[in-house]
């Protein structure tokens, strides 16, 4: 249920953006040079020229920049719970049996007042050593577990996904209307309404396409951020509770 208001969220800010870029196109065009005017109509700034293609391109850009956003802001949040005086990070440090079962209630202690993946990880390694002493089981589920939270960021990122290969198909659904109108008219020698026609199917295509080098940018940094958080998750928990217990 969040989830699909922040969805709701992202799209009506990202559809309320480009509506006001498209407003101010037009009225730049309105009072621009010629070449300036170009410029602007490449832009999308004619909207019954085929600039609705170029408002949809927009739309798409905004509402995947804000995911990414949003995704990005949601892994510094659960980095935070690293710097928190949960385990003593000193490498003297070492964790009897008794001392196990006290930090899944320090945990538990915590999480009234916020919830992280971290406590949710340690959580459920504390309960695994309680029911087998086992490190090496430890280990597996600490892998297998973070594995899962991966899983579940990746699949949080669908609509990110789909939107970056929405936008230069826009941009393609542009080129073909510009092209089948251009041949549409082709007969009735009107140079300027085919100039224009060819216009809108390279205009729709060169701004989906700078686009998509924009956004997949920062799509990129997300998966790098992504990965990079669960490998520090998982390293963490390793480095500073798994390998400082004192089996009996």
């Amino acid at each position: 249920m969040k989830n699909m208001r922040n969805l709701t969220l992202s799209s009506g800010i990202a559809l309320a953006l480009g509506a006001i870029l498209f407003i101010i196109f037009m009225m730049v065009n309105k009072q621009s040079s010629p070449n300036l005017s170009r410029f602007i109509v490449l832009l999308g700034g004619d909207l019954l020229g085929g600039g609705y293609i170029q408002l949809l391109t927009y739309f798409a850009f905004i509402w995947s920049w804000f995911e990414v956003k949003e995704k990005l802001i949601v892994i510094q949040r659960e980095r935070k719970a690293f710097k928190l005086p949960l385990i003593p990070t000193d490498s003297k440090h070492v964790f009897m049996a008794q001392d196990i079962n006290n930090l899944k209630f320090k945990i538990i202690e915590f999480e009234k007042k916020e919830k992280y993946l971290l406590f949710d990880l340690i959580k459920k390694a504390c309960t695994k050593f309680r029911t087998t002493g086992s490190i090496g089981e430890l280990i597996d589920i600490v892998s297998i577990q973070v594995e899962v939270f991966q899983e579940k960021a990746e699949s949080g990122q669908s609509v990110i996904r789909y939107l970056t290969w929405v936008i230069p198909s826009i941009g393609f659904v542009g080129t073909v209307i510009g092209i089948s109108q251009s041949l549409v008219i082709a007969n009735s020698g009107d140079m300027n309404a085919i100039t224009s026609a060819l216009g809108v199917a390279f205009d729709t295509t060169l701004v989906a396409l700078v686009l998509s080098i924009v956004i997949m940018w920062y799509v990129h940094e997300l998966q790098e951020e992504t990965d990079k958080f669960h490998s520090d998750l998982k390293e963490f928990v390793i480095e500073n509770l798994i390998n400082k217990i004192e089996v009996a």
